[in-house]
């Protein structure tokens, strides 16, 4: 992770206008067409003490809530300190520790370098769901002959305790216990117990108790200060105890980009009363960064009996339209593609959110809605992310966290696919179909644009060398399913927002399957300079537009690149 400090420029404004006149979906929705702030989901009342009150204000106090309607939503985040822990028994002062976290394919990262004495011990402790190995390097064995990956698996337990008692992980893991990620669903009857969480009073101070989810046997128990935060978490497995104490919470992100996410600035860890880690925070990077940490397969050749899996729920984007139950219609014995079609499933719940207890008295909504989008953004929320190859890693951390320069769309070009999304209209004949896409897609980038793919089953033209945005495309049907391969792409479009970059050798797979008025849309990238593996996409449904005027097009509008040279915020878009 490189936390970069400079100057930055706020967003640039991109004049864009819809071209396909029919109604936004939420997948064609950003910051500037937001609605207008509705009122809070829910405010506990001043003297509450049942749970969802008490868990409610647990992570709004620490920045946890976010988007319109103010569900939890930290994904991922970095995490740099320094201080000491124990090897072998002995102290050792510590000289790099960075912790990479993942919750929602639950995981950590931790690589440190410490001085004992005189010798230099370095380690990296990975957990990844049920599975725990030590790395020579980052991402070891990943790539073939890269790195030594060594399985560790009686550390997992250990490993995954810590993962759910850090200042993110514990409310998480409680919420995990009531059945339910979002607070603001927590039943509204004054229960204390809630699933397997429950909360009880000790003076003015909650406790939450609540089970450590993959650790069978293992109960925690947060204590809450004044301000809602955890200022000792005390799990229990068995004979063993490991207490976590926490204060001086604060935003430690640098300073360009403070989201008013807040983590313990002390964090001492002690098992059976000996410290074994004294931290002091240096710097955190919260939001929703990029962190995998894919399991080598010689880990899970060797960990053939893993224990219980610690995934936990996370917050529904919203569920796919039910299917269409209308006749197919065909051309030429084929499914007819043509038609205007909007895009489910990508619920943004993106708006002006109000603002937290805790942030300072120059907080506004709308600023809210700006920090949110770090949070909210589709390809940062994930789960599902492109896995990199792992010297790449800090790249895609790195161009995300500027973004808001180094992101093509800050410059006007055009989105290329896979980002510029699914087709908005489709005209089908005999050899060929022709692809029509709005402008202002992807939180307002993009221009209109078009493609003209021949589906005869040709190959491609090995005399065609010239890269483009939006590739070279042919098109073959495979039964009912129109197969559409592009390659020779421009690479400096994106996959996505979230630094999510290609190489100029990407081949991307498209496939469309009409069933009634839906069509299945998937996507596959291919490109082995950049990715271990080929990075298959969520599918999305399109249904067919009902409106008869949909389809006409506009003006597109104009793009405009301005302030690159004068960089105030780190505030990605």
């Amino acid at each position: 992770m490189v936390f970069r400090h400079g100057l930055i420029s706020t967003r640039s404004a991109l004049a864009l206008a819809l071209v396909i006149g029919t109604p936004l979906t939420a997948a064609a929705q950003g910051g500037f067409f937001a609605t207008p702030q509705p009122p809070p989901v829910y405010t506990p009342a001043p003297d509450a003490k049942d749970l969802k009150s008490v868990l409610f204000n647990w992570t709004w106090h620490m920045g946890m809530l976010r988007g319109v309607d103010e569900h939890e939503i930290i994904a991922s985040l970095e995490y740099q300190g320094e201080g000491t822990l124990q090897v072998n028994g002995q102290p050792c002062k510590l000289t790099k520790y960075r912790v990479s976290t993942n919750y929602q394919t639950p995981g950590q990262r931790i690589q440190y370098s410490c001085l004992r004495g005189s010798t230099i011990v370095t380690n990296i402790e990975v957990v990844s769901g049920p599975y725990a190995w030590n790395e020579s390097i980052p991402g070891a064995e990943l790539v073939a002959g890269k790195g030594k990956a060594t399985p560790v698996p009686n550390a997992a337990e250990e490993r995954l305790i810590r993962l759910w008692a850090i200042p993110q992980g514990a409310p998480k893991a409680a919420l995990a216990g009531a059945m339910q990620p979002d607070p603001n669903k927590l039943p509204d009857d004054g229960k204390q117990t809630v699933g397997a969480t429950s909360v009880k009073w000790e003076g003015s101070k909650p406790v939450i108790t609540f089970p450590i989810p993959g650790v069978p046997g293992a109960t925690a128990a947060a204590t809450l200060d004044a301000n809602w935060q955890a200022e000792t978490v005390v799990v229990k497995q068995g004979s063993t105890t490991t207490e976590f104490n926490y204060g001086n919470y604060d935003d430690w992100n640098n300073p360009l980009n403070k989201v008013q996410v807040f983590y313990a600035g002390k964090m001492v860890e002690k098992r059976n009363g000996t410290v074994v880690r004294d931290l002091t925070t240096t710097e955190t990077e919260t939001g929703s960064i990029y962190v995998v940490m894919p399991v080598p397969a010689s880990v899970k050749a060797a960990i053939k009996t893993p224990g219980p899996s610690p995934a936990i729920a996370i917050v529904s984007r919203g569920p796919e339209p039910p299917p269409s139950n209308d006749p197919t219609p065909r051309v030429n014995g084929k499914p007819d593609l043509s038609g205007t079609w909007g895009a489910a499933g990508m619920n943004w719940r993106y708006g002006f959110r109000r603002c937290a207890p805790n942030q300072g008295a120059d907080c506004t909504n709308i600023w809210n809605q700006n920090i949110d989008f770090e949070f909210e953004a589709p390809p940062r929320f994930g789960p599902n992310r492109p896995i990199y190859k792992p010297e790449l890693w800090d790249k895609v951390q790195q161009l995300d966290q500027w973004t808001n320069k180094d992101d093509p769309v800050m410059t006007c070009l055009p989105l290329g696919i896979p980002r510029q999304g699914p087709p908005a209209r489709i005209y089908q004949t005999a050899n060929d179909v022709t692809f029509l896409y709005r402008a202002g897609v992807d939180g307002g980038g993009g221009y209109a644009a078009f493609r003209v793919i021949p589906t005869d089953g040709r190959k491609h033209d090995p005399q065609q060398a010239d890269t483009k945005f939006y590739g070279y495309s042919v098109g073959r049907w495979e039964g009912d399913t129109l197969v559409v391969d592009s390659i020779q792409f421009d690479d400096r479009t994106w996959l996505s927002r979230g630094g999510f970059f290609h190489s100029d050798e990407m081949r991307v797979i498209e496939k469309f399957t009409r069933k009634g008025n839906d069509i299945l849309y998937e996507v596959t990238i291919e490109d082995p300079q950049v990715l271990v593996e080929p990075w298959v996409m969520t599918p999305r449904t399109l249904r067919l537009a009902s409106n008869p005027e949909a389809g006409l097009l506009g003006d597109s509008g104009a793009c405009e690149v301005y302030e690159l040279d004068d960089i105030t915020s780190q505030i990605r878009h």
